[in-house]
């Protein structure tokens, strides 16, 4: 049976849409400025530090966030996760402005919670979704998010020419703007998000843990294996090209198309799961992303190549994510969901965190050809879990 669509969805989703727009925004200059940053303080075995903390900083604030949810309602998840997202862009632009490393490394555990709901604005979507049209709706959500994540690494030369122009470090610009985009998307949501949104239901964890189905399971082993592929290769693109001798403007077009590939054709990908198939997406996401390893394995140095590496990493990533999130809400009953999705996005983020701290040892050891054989490795087996 068809379940109703929620009467505020319209405002909801707007609301969710403009929020996105400035996360994503505070997502791409942050995270790829990060990469830089850490390298320049710390050295080029630092260079995913930005990825790899703010990463395990999504982890750690997942469940808390989720369990917010099931207690209190989105609004209240949303917005105090964004709140602790300040907090650590305050601390890394202290941490650029005086050069304090481990004030940067808080900072980007703490912009953890800012991805952490990011991600958790997708199963928003869903709550006031219907039966039908939950891949359509989730991926929309995902889409907005496009707008400002490609207009982020593209703030590159602003935002260090509007850190001279404060007489900060060039660097901390780009923190100050990620302060404001979050902000922004506190206010949004206090207006758009109604009091009591979120899933129907509330049950023990205990319970939960057996009511979590095979498909269920499935779902969050795949966007595990997909954000490992994706915060791996991506923690290191910009240090690697940087060793290439490639540009800032062009290392900032890189990143952008790359953050493209996430999220731009995200309707298209719900549409192909919700009329198609879940499994023919997460099988298409996951074929993605095994081509975009080959290039790093095969033509790891010219730029052409990691530029289209990059371009299908993201869209890999984007496919299995609308996918995997969409199925996952499918294997799931009602009471079910809030834990579910706080699972998924903890072990997908521990899965990228170890992406990210992986990546730095075997490139420094091997090159790049090496941790994309590993990546790859890993794509094939969850692809073989995925026939079952």
């Amino acid at each position: 049976m068809t379940t109703a669509v929620h009467p505020q969805r319209s405002k909801v989703l707007s609301g969710l849409i403009i929020a996105q727009i400035m996360v994503g925004a505070s997502n791409g200059v942050t995270l790829s400025m990060g990469s830089l940053l850490a390298a320049h303080l710390a050295g080029a075995a630092w260079g995913g530090a930005a990825a790899t903390f703010t990463t395990i900083g999504a982890a750690i604030f997942s469940i808390p966030l989720a369990r917010m949810v099931q207690k209190y309602d989105r609004r209240t998840s949303l917005t105090s996760g964004m709140l602790l997202g300040c907090l650590g862009a305050l601390a890394a632009l202290i941490g650029a402005q005086f050069g304090i490393f481990a004030a940067i490394l808080l900072g980007f555990l703490l912009l953890g919670a800012m991805s952490a709901v990011n991600l958790q604005a997708r199963f928003a979507a869903t709550d006031v979704a219907s039966e039908d049209s939950r891949g359509r709706d989730l991926s929309l959500v995902v889409w907005s998010t496009t707008i400002g994540a490609i207009a982020g690494p593209n703030l590159f030369t602003p935002s260090a020419r509007f850190s001279e122009w404060l007489g900060l470090e060039q660097h901390a610009g780009a923190y100050l703007l990620c302060l404001l985009g979050q902000l922004i998307a506190i206010v949004v949501w206090r207006f758009t998000l109604p009091k009591g949104l979120k899933p129907a239901g509330s049950t023990t964890t205990q319970t939960l843990v057996k009511k979590l189905s095979f498909g269920a399971r499935r779902a969050i082993s795949t966007v595990a294996v997909a954000h490992f592929s994706m915060v791996g290769l991506m923690s290191l693109a910009a240090v690697h090209m940087d060793h290439m001798g490639v540009s800032l403007s062009v290392i900032g077009l890189t990143i952008s198309l790359h953050v493209a590939g996430m999220y731009a054709l995200s309707p298209v990908f719900g549409l192909l799961s919700d009329k198609i198939g879940r499994r023919f997406g997460i099988f298409l996401g996951l074929g993605l992303l095994g081509a975009a390893t080959l290039f790093m394995i095969f033509w790891s140095e010219p730029q052409w190549s990691v530029i289209a590496s990059m371009i299908l990493l993201g869209l890999g990533w984007n496919c299995t994510l609308v996918s995997s999130s969409a199925l996952l809400i499918d294997e799931t009953s009602a009471p079910a969901r809030t834990f579910a999705q706080g699972r998924s996005d903890l072990i997908m983020n521990l899965a990228g965190a170890a992406g990210g701290v992986l990546a730095g040892p075997l490139i420094a050891f091997g090159g790049m050809p090496l941790f994309a054989s590993v990546v790859a490795a890993v794509v094939a087996i969850q692809a073989v879990v995925n026939l079952a």
